[in-house]
């Protein structure tokens, strides 16, 4: 991991369908695999809630 990420606990579980293949392939990645992959899925979780927020009025139109 390049970059550090700062987050709070990792309490809740979110769970998605895989093919079968990359499940069989992901549970034999190695441990630092495993967690390059937690920080990136969290990046993505977070660039997708981002950009469901996203207004370009905010920025386009003056309130009166």
């Amino acid at each position: 991991m390049s970059d550090s990420l700062e987050y709070d606990k990792l309490t809740e579980t979110f769970s998605f369908r895989i093919p079968e293949i990359t499940k069989h392939k992901l549970d034999k990645l190695p441990p630092h695999f495993k967690k390059t992959l937690t920080h990136e899925l969290l990046r993505t979780i977070a660039r997708v809630l981002h950009d469901a927020e996203f207004d370009p009025t905010v920025y386009l139109k003056t309130d009166l």
